[in-house]
């Protein structure tokens, strides 16, 4: 009793993160200038892919310390909430690394983000533009949330959706992606989904689906990875 009483406190307070990251998307809806403004030569760029309803701002507490840096970032436009299927979003990822002639890709993704970077390595990365997908809280196996939340939008996200049986074949690409996830997750059911066989698995001392996105611990792990 104790334990659901835990998890459900964690829940109203995970989803206070996701209310402030949504009032920032709103406020704020155009990248900041220095993301491509103080690019550095030999800084790998980087493309941010938010989860499900999400926008570039909930990658903010990532992306702006690695522009600062001299990484330039790029943000799909046309992603909109990431509602879109999985194989077309990542159809709009390649097209934008295609226009912009981008080499050497780094993928930091959130949740849903991160199969669209699985799905962007196993179909549409012949020619080796994409390097590294580094994801944060993403259901590899699906989840078992889409149970509550019956939207179309999350029914790609069914353990047993076709989307999600495909790319857990495609696993001769895992060992280019990093999965860094919590020891709770009130949006990937079971937590464990989030582990990736054959990539670098990081699991952090963190609840929270959205509230990972802010730990310090997280941003300096993906730093270091990105580096």
């Amino acid at each position: 009793m104790r334990n659901r009483v835990k998890k459900a406190a964690y829940w109203v307070h995970d989803y206070l993160y996701a209310l402030h990251m949504h009032s920032h998307a709103f406020l704020i809806r155009k990248q900041p200038g220095h993301y491509l403004g103080h690019v550095k030569e030999g800084k790998t760029p980087i493309v941010l892919i938010p989860g499900v309803y999400g926008k570039w701002n909930f990658l903010k507490a990532f992306a702006d310390p690695l522009s600062r840096a001299g990484h330039p970032m790029y943000v799909l436009e046309h992603l909109g909430y990431n509602a879109k299927e999985i194989h077309h979003s990542a159809k709009l990822v390649r097209e934008l690394i295609d226009e912009k002639k981008l080499h050497n890709v780094i993928i930091l993704a959130h949740s849903k983000g991160g199969l669209i970077g699985k799905h962007v390595l196993a179909f549409d990365n012949v020619d080796d533009r994409v390097k590294k997908v580094i994801a944060i809280a993403t259901p590899w196996k699906g989840s078992n949330i889409v149970k509550i939340f019956r939207h179309k939008s999350f029914t790609e996200l069914h353990p047993e959706s076709e989307i999600i049986k495909k790319l857990h074949a495609q696993n001769h690409v895992n060992h280019k992606i990093v999965s860094i996830f919590s020891e709770f997750d009130n949006h990937v059911w079971p937590t464990e989904s989030c582990r990736l066989e054959g990539a670098k698995n990081i699991q952090v001392e963190v609840w929270g689906h959205h509230k990972i996105l802010f730990n310090r611990n997280v941003r300096d792990i993906v730093i270091k990875e990105v580096e």
